[in-house]
């Protein structure tokens, strides 16, 4: 049979917990203090914190011009990563552009909305611009062959892959990431926005980000 002992305590003096209690206490105001409260974002939001300085580049526009992101810098950018043969997410993605573009109202003329092409093969200039011409002839269309595009895809942490061709075929998908991105005057990548996301939320975001004048 255990037997169980029962060991004499002694209960703290009164000054000693409060002091304990007090500093418990000051403990946690500290450390509640010293923590920042974290940015709440609508749904589809993504903050890149810190924001990533993008290198310049130099491509092909639709007009079969030298484009660099030196050139876009003057205002914002909303930019996507696509090709012109893609059959859902790419036209969906360009006509959000023009929602979003719509919902800015006059702020519009301040952010450029740029289309990069990931198929530099079959994308060329004149693709590009008869395709853009379809959602709003303003937006900016993007090319150049996979070395060219792939180091700046991989500054936007975007991924493709380009499907090998069925034999006696000459069309091929290709994969991509969807989302939109935002980049600032300062040629700075500071927003990730999901894919389908809502134009008037990013609308939204982007007018409280920016700052427009």
């Amino acid at each position: 049979m255990l037997r169980t002992e029962k060991q004499s305590m002694k209960p703290l003096p009164v000054l000693a917990t409060k002091g304990l209690l007090l500093l418990f206490a000051t403990v946690i105001l500290v450390g509640c203090g010293a923590s920042a409260t974290p940015e709440v974002l609508p749904e589809g939001v993504r903050s890149i914190d810190p924001p990533v300085q993008l290198a310049d580049f130099t491509l092909t526009d639709q007009q079969n011009k030298p484009i660099s992101l030196h050139d876009l810098v003057a205002k914002a950018s909303l930019i996507i990563f696509g090709y012109t043969h893609c059959p859902d997410v790419c036209p969906i993605n360009l006509a959000n552009f023009r929602l979003v573009k719509r919902a800015l109202g006059d702020k519009a003329n301040q952010v450029n909305f740029v289309f990069v092409s990931v198929d530099g093969k079959r994308d060329t200039p004149d693709v590009l611009a008869k395709h853009l011409q379809l959602f709003d002839a303003e937006f900016i269309g993007i090319m150049g062959d996979d070395s060219a595009i792939r180091p700046v895809t991989q500054q936007f942490g975007v991924v493709y892959q380009i499907s090998t061709p069925v034999a006696g075929q000459s069309d091929y998908g290709v994969t991509h990431t969807a989302s939109s991105f935002l980049v600032d005057r300062q040629g700075r990548l500071i927003r990730n926005y999901a894919y389908l996301a809502s134009p008037d939320i990013i609308a939204a975001d982007m007018q409280q980000l920016l700052k427009f004048q």
